[in-house]
């Protein structure tokens, strides 16, 4: 009964990790896209959607490799700059 409930809580986690990276694929391109238009103010909205979801995906240890460390790093000083 242990072994079942630990297969179904990992299975929950990784279910739980493929959809908040897919959350941080869209949210990321998204925000690209609005900078690319230099729509600041849309760009930071996903940037604080971006923000807990790139923080429980890194605190899990999961390599992104669409929207790494730097780019968070980056987007953070770029959008703490900018006053909307």
């Amino acid at each position: 009964m242990t072994i079942e409930n630990d297969n179904i809580k990992n299975q929950q986690h990784k279910e739980d990790i493929a959809f908040r990276r897919g959350l941080l694929d869209k949210h990321s391109q998204l925000m690209r896209m609005y900078l690319r238009d230099n729509n600041i103010k849309l760009a930071k909205a996903q940037f604080e959607i971006i923000k807990p979801v790139f923080n429980f995906l890194n605190n899990e240890g999961e390599i992104m490799r669409y929207y790494t460390l730097e780019d968070f790093e980056r987007d953070s000083k770029r959008f703490e700059k900018m006053s909307i």
